[in-house]
C-alpha cells in the first residue's frame, strides 16, 4: 500500500498549478528535491551515525521492512528514480512511467503474494506479472489515452519481464527508467 501511495508524486507533478513565475512542475521538483533529498540523505547517514539512525527509525520504522534495515529503503530508491525520470524526460512520458511503478508494481506484488502459484522466474509468478500488465494497461488507457494501445502493451509487457529478469537490480529504478526510455523510443 505504501508503494501505491507514491503515485501522489507524479500526480502532483502533472496537476500542480503554476504560482507566480514558477510552473507547477518546477515547484514540485523544488519541493521534491528538498524533501526527497533530505529523506535520502537521512537514509544514507542512518547507517553511518547512530543519532541519525535513531531519529530516522523513530520517524519511519513502521514503514521499513526488515530487509531494509541495513540498506537503502525502497522509499529512497523511488525518490531517486522519480526525480531522475521527472528531470530527464518530458512530462507526457515521465508521469506515466513513474505511475507505472506505483500502480502496476504494487498490484503485481499483492497479486503475486496473494494468489501467485506459478513461478516463471525465480520468485516471480505468472499471476503477479499478468497483474502488472493488466494494471499497467488500465493505467495507460484510462489515464493516458494518447498512448496507443499497442505501445502501452509493449511497454508494460517488457517492464513486467525486466522486473523479473533484472531482479538483481532494484525494480524501483528498472521500471520507471525502462518505461520512460521505451516511450521515448516509441515516440509516445
Amino acid at each position: 500500500m505504501i508503494h501505491a501511495a507514491t503515485v501522489i508524486i507524479p500526480l502532483l507533478y502533472h496537476f500542480f498549478p503554476d504560482i507566480g513565475p514558477l510552473s507547477g512542475q518546477q515547484i514540485i521538483m523544488i519541493l521534491f528535491f528538498l524533501i526527497g533529498g533530505t529523506f535520502v540523505l537521512a537514509d544514507y547517514f542512518r547507517r553511518k551515525n547512530e543519532k541519525v539512525r535513531a531519529a530516522f527509525m523513530w520517524l519511519v520504522s513502521p514503514f521499513i521492512r526488515n530487509i531494509e534495515n541495513e540498506k537503502m529503503t525502497a522509499a529512497s530508491s523511488i525518490a531517486i528514480s522519480f526525480f531522475l525520470v521527472l528531470l530527464l524526460f518530458p512530462a507526457h512520458i515521465a508521469v506515466p512511467a513513474c505511475m507505472l511503478l506505483s500502480i502496476a508494481d504494487a498490484t503485481s506484488g499483492i497479486v503475486g503474494r496473494w494468489i501467485g502459484k506459478n513461478t516463471w522466474y525465480k520468485n516471480f509468478t505468472i499471476e503477479g506479472s499478468l497483474a502488472f500488465i493488466l494494471a499497467g494497461l488500465l493505467l495507460f488507457t484510462i489515464g493516458f489515452p494518447y498512448i496507443p494501445l499497442w505501445k502501452a502493451l509493449l511497454v508494460v509487457s517488457i517492464c513486467a519481464l525486466l522486473e523479473g529478469l533484472l531482479s538483481h537490480l532494484n525494480d524501483n529504478y528498472v521500471i520507471p527508467l525502462s518505461a520512460a526510455m521505451m516511450m521515448l523510443m516509441l515516440e509516445v
